[in-house]
């Protein structure tokens, strides 16, 4: 007698342990008759990201609830359309409180968003297609940028193992990624994106692409209507990953490994142009000042966000650790790049003097230029003994 199988499972951001081998590519409750090769998706690609970082998805995820598809409505679902010629499809048996209806697959897809402290977040994705009946089938799961104003807006900033089968009715794609928001301006809107080839074992026709549980859409057209090999992507909607907006000067101001001076190394009375009075004003939306005592007197400046974005870096990605004593304010040559907003100086570094004895002094040197400074000066360069100077364009 042969044992009826169930095709009731888990919902939400979860997988029984039976199906564990389908997040890895590979497919649960495999049949082993009229088995063929599976399709494949052309695998999306990502881009890395400073403050992007892929990490294992977490073990253990679990669905709240049950799911089955004998409860999907009435024109909703990746659906068969009517056999032509030969076998049926081989429906996926049902128990007598499943009734039969018709022969549709349904894309699930789900998340854990987890804040990590105030600038961080893990991200856990999973996008899952679970059939009624046999088939072949292949798909992957991806992070889109949804975040308006950036570089990587709409791009596609993580990916997903692919997973195929021949013979089945369910696959997943799983990954998880901790994005950094000091060093990475995207990823406060995110969406998973989720590319599906579907094709049936007898050549039997897709009908159609119905309705979605909302917020899920398709992103893509579906291509193969009428035929036996369907291709679209599919999306979870927009959603939210919990950081905060995107402020290099807020970062900067509140991470110790980047102090900044409170007063000016030449002893001039000007609180508003300290080199932390330039990063206080900035994060909090308003202009720099440059010092009163300059070759340029009080002016207001906007500070270059690269060069902010530079000095998060050379702490968070170079781990080096520094004191900030000059960015707009001082007295400096009469066309020095200070007074733009355009350059920062530093007297101490990983915790000694700048001088010609400090050992990270061309690690420092090499850091700035690779995150774009075009002017990188110091000890054994006229004038710079004491400190470091980095500039930008």
């Amino acid at each position: 007698m042969r044992t009826r199988r169930r095709w009731r499972l888990g919902g939400g951001l979860a997988l029984a342990t039976t199906l564990a081998v389908a997040l890895t590519g590979g497919a649960a409750h495999a049949g082993a008759a009229g088995d063929q090769g599976a399709p494949s998706v052309p695998g999306r690609t990502a881009t890395a990201r400073p403050g992007v970082s892929v990490t294992a998805p977490a073990a253990g995820l679990r669905a709240e609830g049950g799911r089955s598809l004998a409860g999907t409505p009435a024109g909703q679902g990746i659906t068969l359309g009517r056999q032509r010629t030969g076998p049926a499809p081989r429906r996926v048996e049902a128990g007598p409180d499943d009734p039969p209806g018709g022969l549709v697959c349904v894309p699930y897809i789900s998340r854990i968003v987890t804040p990590n402290g105030t600038a961080l977040s893990r991200v856990d994705y999973l996008a899952e297609i679970l059939c009624n009946f046999y088939l072949a089938g292949a798909g992957q799961a991806y992070l889109i940028d949804r975040t308006g104003g950036v570089q990587t807006s709409n791009q596609v900033v993580a990916v997903a193992p692919v997973f195929s089968f021949a013979n089945s009715y369910y696959g997943g794609s799983q990954g998880a990624v901790l994005i950094d928001g000091r060093l990475f301006d995207g990823g406060r809107q995110l969406e998973i994106g989720f590319d599906l080839v579907l094709q049936t074992l007898n050549g039997a026709p897709w009908g159609g692409c119905f309705a979605l549980a909302a917020p899920q859409r398709y992103l893509s057209p579906c291509v193969g209507l009428g035929t036996p090999t369907l291709r679209v992507s599919v999306g979870s909607g927009e959603f939210g990953s919990g950081l905060p907006a995107y402020n290099p000067a807020a970062f900067i101001r509140d991470i110790p490994g980047t102090e900044q001076l409170t007063f000016h190394v030449g002893g001039q009375p000007d609180p508003a142009s300290t080199a932390r009075q330039n990063i206080v004003d900035t994060a909090n939306g308003s202009p720099a000042k440059t010092s009163t005592f300059s070759d340029v007197g009080q002016k207001d400046v906007t500070l270059r966000r690269t060069m902010l974005e530079a000095i998060l870096r050379i702490h968070l990605i170079n781990g080096l650790s520094f004191r900030i004593t000059a960015i707009a304010g001082g007295d400096h040559s009469t066309t020095s790049p200070h007074y733009s907003g355009r350059a920062f100086d530093i007297d101490r570094l990983n915790g000694s003097p700048v001088n010609a004895s400090n050992p990270f002094n061309q690690a420092f040197r090499n850091a700035c230029a690779a995150y774009g400074a075009t002017d990188v000066r110091g000890p054994g360069d006229e004038g710079h003994a004491t400190h470091l100077h980095c500039a930008w364009d």
